[in-house]
């Protein structure tokens, strides 16, 4: 029979095995062999290296004839899984659903037989209606009328190419089994132009796509009539994947795509398939703009997994000097990015083929070469260096050709390895792996789920090794390994409320068909004052001509979705060329590049890895209609790192709630980030070469969404003198000899925290989320302008943005010397994506939990540091170089934050015990009496800016 499940080709199999526990292959080497046989893991520290055994599932099956027609459950070798079966229950009666179960649990076989029995059900209609007219017409035969008869079609929309062209295959493998005359097809930027489309577009029942085409198919949708008019069935494959920018994109144009569909009269339903998530019915209802119901209790086997927790030793071990993935200076354990590759040449060796994941294209293409070096360097414990050595990497930076060979090859067991960023964490078929191994924790738990479910498909036994790099969320993994077992998942986070991003959908929408009054309200695009402003926009650009009540047509350049980047916000891309006189074979073939990534890693001077090659910057042009980045082949020693600062101007609360004493602020508000030096960092050792070299670039300005906490004055006060005698040798500051320094120090901890360990709540990436601790919130925000200068009619964003950083503060020192009143202090957390992403708001809507995790953080670090460490509070992209930080600043901040928002009363007892004297006298109220004097005094002496 056909194996189709998610891709992975198992599924069939897996179900022949599940009833026979007994016969499981066994791993080619153990959580516990893996311990003892690896250099030097046997004498490590017993925390270092924990493994844990994970049970099995049987299967929960539902009898094919309840469910299918005879036709189809008949043709099936083996019972569908009960979460198969209720979707289709509920696609049988009409509804929307979201299948959000684990990775190999049959997904793809809901929408496939859902196609199948829409195809009886038409091939029926069609035969009915034959009958009847050859009975009308004295006998003509009806065979032929109804094969001709349109069939329904249906729209796939996966999130890769490569998972596009998989499912392809197994499709019409599955159809061709069923003897189903049903054509899948793929359409997108791959596909042959001309005659090729065309005849899909005219013919295929099923087309396959990516939601990048389908943005810039809907253009033509005319071309689309055939399939668009019969379309009754639409799946977002890997639904979960779509958060974010990339999120924000997706749900217009899914709005885009219905309104085309309406058009032709057609109303599809949605089938929805995601991994695990949190919140799976408010997610795909955003998505899709309906309502949806959710099917979430899996009922497909699972085999045993042991999972080991693998912390990389202490630096001070280490006598190869090989820390070629220092990616940062500070580090008291070996890189992650070292200790992976190691553990994938260790693995392999072993004849445990495996797939390791790393988080980026770059460490993908290193690890291959660190896993190779590895095996060299021990050469007398790896004595047959050919043994387990076909390593490659994968990523979708390579071509398509090179991609789908390296799948056959890790399916037909030619390759012993891969080292792939998560483009093979979505079900591309690459068989039954018998290892994972992780390059990091990859940021939330439905993502390290899928991963490790590459390996040991169905019911076979599997291992999985999670390598802990030095960021607080990997750290706080491995010591709290019950986390990863908890049953809550994190919140997948899709807002629509970005108001860049709808604006450039809505120039879209109405150059496929015009606007009208049908597009404001709940069914349409938008409520009216939000269309009508969007218009008024446009109209006074001269994009957009008329008004809703006639319709409103597109007059602006041709094909505005050809602006449309799917992870940016604003339609500002990057072409990347080569420099002239470069041979054309050294073509990186990169994909455009967004400007906030250009202004961090591409900027004149830079150095970066791809597919093995390393380039340098040469060149950026800013100025241009088609700005672009020159890129040169090289060959040097070292990488680069850009410097980042950043300040927040003009914040205004648009929300605002009390947790006890301390107030916590929604809102928006401009952030400017200044990308002004970068190092030159050895590719060995990580040693910096040179430092803060002039990038010469223009700060990137962002209006967006960002929250903010105020901390009451009385637990300021309190804190300043628990720690006055706080200092830091060597620091360069206003902050440096005031009493303020370890209380700053708390409150920088607790924002670096805070930001660490949200995606430990919610499927927010840190990368997109940027932070400011300060002693003076007011100076930060809009109000801020008018009481400096006695102008009440200032607003957010309106002047020019400061050059460089210390334009910048000065700015904001400004505003803090100008205030009449004593500033709070606090911490901003804020989206960096320009408009906002919805990540601000959802951690606002979840600030207590998110406390409650970075308290738990902080408090558990065993680094013994009060200014902590990696794990715990000291962030590689801290513009202050990680100075001052305090760790038990923070957790009186945040105890008492949590104290607030219990309301058990704890809240006073902490305030009392930090307001007593811990001098001699034994006086609480002489002691309180006496703080308080003091406190006064330092107050004085209240540095004029800190902000970190």
């Amino acid at each position: 029979m056909a194996t189709n499940e998610d891709g992975d080709g198992g599924d069939e199999d897996d179900q022949d095995e599940q009833g026979d526990r007994g016969d499981q292959q066994a791993i080619p080497i153990t959580g516990e062999e893996l311990r003892k046989t690896f250099p030097r893991a046997g004498a490590r520290e017993s925390g270092d290296i924990s493994v844990l055994e994970l049970p099995g599932r049987d299967a929960a099956t539902v009898s094919n004839a309840d469910v299918l027609r005879p036709e189809l459950a008949e043709q099936l070798d083996h019972d569908l899984y009960a979460h198969q079966a209720e979707a289709l229950e509920e696609l049988e009666c009409g509804q929307n659903v979201c299948v959000a179960t684990s990775t190999a649990s049959g997904k793809t076989r809901i929408y496939a037989l859902q196609i199948a029995r829409h195809y009886l059900d038409a091939r029926e209609r069609a035969a009915e209606t034959g009958g009847k007219k050859e009975r009308q017409n004295g006998g003509e035969k009806a065979g032929a009328r109804a094969a001709s008869a349109p069939t329904p079609t249906a729209y796939i929309c996966y999130p890769t190419k490569a998972l596009s062209r998989d499912q392809e295959r197994e499709l019409n493998d599955f159809y061709d089994d069923l003897g189903l005359d049903i054509t899948v097809r793929v359409y997108d930027g791959d596909t042959e132009r001309g005659e090729t489309r065309r005849q899909i577009r005219e013919e295929a029942d099923v087309i396959i796509t990516n939601f990048a085409g389908v943005n810039t198919y809907l253009h033509d949708h005319d071309r689309w009539a055939r399939f668009f008019s019969a379309c009754d069935l639409v799946v977002i494959d890997e639904s979960h994947t779509y958060t974010g920018v990339h999120g924000m994109h997706v749900a217009w144009i899914i709005r885009r795509l219905k309104r085309v569909l309406a058009y032709y009269d057609a109303d599809p339903q949605f089938v929805l398939t995601s991994a695990t998530i949190g919140n799976p019915g408010a997610h795909s209802s955003t998505l899709i703009d309906d309502p949806v119901t959710v099917v979430d209790q899996d009922g497909s086997p699972t085999g045993p997994r042991e999972l080991v927790l693998w912390n990389p030793p202490p630096q001070s071990s280490e006598k190869d000097g090989d820390r070629a993935g220092a990616e940062d200076a500070v580090t008291d354990r070996v890189p992650a990015t070292v200790e992976a590759p190691r553990l994938l040449s260790h693995l392999t060796y072993h004849d445990a083929q495996t797939l390791l994941f790393t988080p980026s294209r770059k460490l993908a293409e290193l690890s291959v070469k660190r896993a190779a070096k590895h095996r060299r360097d021990r050469s007398r414990y790896y004595t047959n260096p050919d043994r387990g050595s076909a390593i490659e990497p994968y990523h979708a930076g390579h071509s398509r050709r090179n991609r789908h060979g390296t799948e056959h090859q890790l399916k037909t067991g030619v390759l012993d390895g891969v080292a792939s960023t998560n483009a093979l964490e979505l079900g591309i078929n690459v068989g039954k792996m018998d290892a994972t191994v992780q390059l990091g924790y990859p940021g939330q738990r439905q993502s390290f789920w899928q991963q490790i479910g590459r390996a040991g498909r169905g019911a076979n036994r599997a291992l999985s090794v999670l390598v802990a790099g030095h960021r607080t969320l990997d750290q706080y993994v491995v010591s709290n390994p019950d986390y990863l077992l908890e049953n809550d998942v994190e919140d997948a986070v899709v807002d629509t409320e970005n108001d860049a991003v709808f604006a450039q959908h809505l120039l879209c929408a109405a150059a496929e068909l015009a606007l009208d009054e049908r597009d404001a309200g709940a069914d349409g695009l938008a409520d009216r004052e939000r269309l009508d402003r969007a218009i008024e926009m446009w109209r006074r650009a001269g994009k957009l001509t008329g008004h809703l009540e006639t319709g409103v047509s597109y007059t602006g350049p041709p094909r505005p979705q050809g602006s449309i980047s799917l992870y940016a916000t604003t339609g500002e891309e990057y072409t990347v060329e080569l420099a002239d006189g470069v041979d054309e074979r050294h073509d990186p073939e990169m994909e455009p590049l967004a400007e906030e990534r250009v202004l961090r890693d591409f900027h004149e001077g830079a150095v970066r890895l791809h597919e093995g090659q390393q380039y340098e910057v040469c060149a950026v042009d800013h100025t241009t209609p088609r700005p672009s980045v020159t890129l040169r082949p090289t060959d040097v020693a070292y990488h680069t790192r850009t410097r980042t600062d950043v300040t927040v101007l003009d914040a205004v609360s648009e929300e605002s709630r009390e947790i006890g004493s301390f107030t916590l602020h929604f809102g928006r508000g401009r952030v400017l980030v200044y990308h002004d030096t970068y190092d030159e960092v050895a590719i060995h050792g990580g040693k910096k070469k040179a430092q803060q070299l002039p990038t010469g670039n223009p700060p990137l300005s962002m209006e967006t969404q960002l929250c903010w906490l105020e901390v009451p004055e009385h637990v300021e006060s309190a804190l300043v003198e628990r720690y006055r005698d706080f200092s830091v040798p060597g620091l360069d500051s206003d902050l440096a000899d005031t009493a303020h320094l370890g209380y700053a120090g708390g409150l920088h901890a607790a924002e670096h925290a805070t930001i660490g360990v949200a995606p430990l709540e919610l499927m927010v990436d840190k990368r997109d989320l940027g932070g400011l601790a300060t002693l003076s919130i007011d100076s930060h925000l809009a109000s801020a302008a008018s009481d400096g200068n006695g102008d009440d009619e200032t607003s957010v964003g309106e002047d020019p943005a400061p050059q460089n950083i210390a334009a910048a503060e000065a700015t904001v020192r400004e505003l803090a010397m100008g205030l009449d009143r004593k500033p709070a202090s606090g911490w901003f957390i804020y989206d960096g994506i320009d408009g906002g992403l919805g990540f601000s708001r959802a951690i606002y809507e979840n600030f207590e939990a998110v406390a409650r995790r970075a308290r738990a953080l902080i408090e558990t670090c065993d680094c013994g540091r009060i200014d902590g460490c990696p794990a715990c509070v000291m962030d590689d992209q801290c513009g202050n170089d990680n100075q001052p930080l305090h760790r038990e600043a923070a957790v009186d901040v945040l105890d008492l934050l949590l104290a607030s928002a219990s309301g058990d009363g704890k809240k006073s007892v902490l305030e009392s015990d930090l307001l007593v004297d811990d001098g001699e006298s034994g006086d609480g109220e002489r002691g309180r009496d006496r703080d308080k004097h003091d406190t006064r005094e330092t107050d004085d002496r209240r540095p004029p800016l800190f902000y970190a």
